[in-house]
């Protein structure tokens, strides 16, 4: 099959868990025989190359003009009309040139509304991950002309699809709640990650200085004043442990550097921003314990990247992270919004040795069963190839 992504996020640049999704899912294919392609964003200059076997198209939105005064309104739905229509311009020839078959991408931005408003073919999957409107609900972003047009559009978007797949099925019923939608009937797909990749330290366990790990972006939904609150309680307990922070800022970053000069030991703790994807493991394998605070999760590859480098996950029960986290098991499971508990939780890994040790063990374990390359291309493969005999 000739499979098309559209993602407008794409390492090395915007790593969030859609690009991180068709970063990895596209390898898989290529690697099981099937030709895939990425139409994403170009930082710069718009560029065509091939990258671990799949080839990628970087394309630039042009900023009209003539749409400059009604941006302090509705700022965010015009840029994303701008970026799927110059998706769509490429889509048409990356269609017509590649002979794609099937195209997948995710519910948020509408990343080819043009070409779909005229078209049927090829047909399109759309995989659920998280509607940005409801992101922004969760973020207490306020119901503006600007959401109400993002929110219609992500409706069309997710209606126009002829496949939809989902990541959980807490993010199924999310959606269909959300948008008062039909989504019956439809087919669970976890994340794939390369478990060779994402892997314990050749050098065996850290020592040292207790590591704790947060790798997200910096935003409420993100439990991120969670984290920050619970710090506090760590520091008192044990006053070594460090918190490193990775990921982009939401327009919390004040916020967290506020509660960091009022820490005890604020030198403690570092934000290092966004790092590439190839970089990731080195910091999964030097840190003790990998904090996922969030108010809400659908599939989120922080727990799958720090499970597979075989370290001691504390996250929060919502979503599908409970899917993925079986509790005292491969990892612990706290109640979302409590820095209390996850407090405790941190203190209660970081002080056992012979618990870390133990969820660190099956957490390795887990992911060595269940995310083997041929599992997971074998149930993407199989969605589309039905997709297709419908047609």
């Amino acid at each position: 099959m000739n499979i098309l992504f559209l993602s407008k996020d794409y390492p090395p640049y915007s790593i969030g868990g859609v690009g991180s999704y068709v970063y990895e899912m596209s390898r898989l294919l290529v690697r099981a025989g099937h030709k895939t392609f990425v139409i994403t964003k170009a930082e710069d200059t718009p560029c065509t190359y091939v990258d671990g076997g799949v080839r990628v198209y970087r394309v630039k939105p042009v900023r009209y003009r003539f749409l400059n005064g009604a941006r302090n309104s509705i700022g965010g739905f015009l840029e994303r009309m701008e970026y799927s229509l110059a998706v769509s311009r490429q889509m048409k020839e990356v269609v017509k040139q590649d002979c794609i078959d099937i195209v997948e991408t995710c519910e948020a931005r509408a990343e080819a509304f043009w070409y779909y408003l005229f078209r049927r073919n090829p047909p399109l999957v759309i995989k659920l991950h998280t509607p940005e409107t409801v992101a922004f609900k969760l973020d207490h972003t306020p119901t503006t002309l600007d959401y109400r047009l993002i929110k219609l559009l992500e409706e069309y978007w997710i209606s126009r699809a002829q496949q939809h797949i989902g990541l959980s099925s807490e993010v199924v019923e999310l959606t269909r709640r959300h948008f008062s939608l039909r989504l019956e009937d439809t087919p669970l797909m976890s994340n794939p990650i390369d478990i060779k990749v994402f892997c314990p330290s050749p050098n065996g366990m850290p020592v040292g200085v207790p590591e704790i790990l947060y790798v997200g972006r910096l935003e409420f939904r993100k439990g991120v004043h969670t984290l920050m609150r619970a710090l506090a309680y760590v520091q008192d307990c044990i006053p070594g442990a460090r918190l490193t922070l990775i990921g982009s800022d939401c327009g919390m970053s004040q916020y967290v550097q506020e509660k960091i000069r009022q820490l005890k030991y604020p030198e403690q703790v570092k934000w290092i921003g966004e790092v590439s994807r190839q970089a990731l493991p080195k910091y999964y394998q030097h840190s003790t314990v990998c904090v996922v605070p969030s108010l809400w999760e659908n599939y989120p590859y922080v727990c799958l990247e720090a499970m597979a480098c075989g370290k001691a996950v504390i996250a929060s029960s919502v979503g599908g992270i409970k899917k993925i986290i079986r509790d005292d098991e491969n990892g612990l499971l706290v109640p979302a919004g409590s820095s209390r508990n996850l407090a405790e939780a941190i203190v209660r890994v970081l002080n056992d040795s012979f618990l870390r040790s133990r969820l660190e063990k099956e957490a390795r374990a887990f992911m060595e069963k269940e995310y083997t390359e041929d599992t997971l291309v074998g149930q993407a493969a199989g969605i589309y190839e039905k997709v297709l005999a419908r047609q």
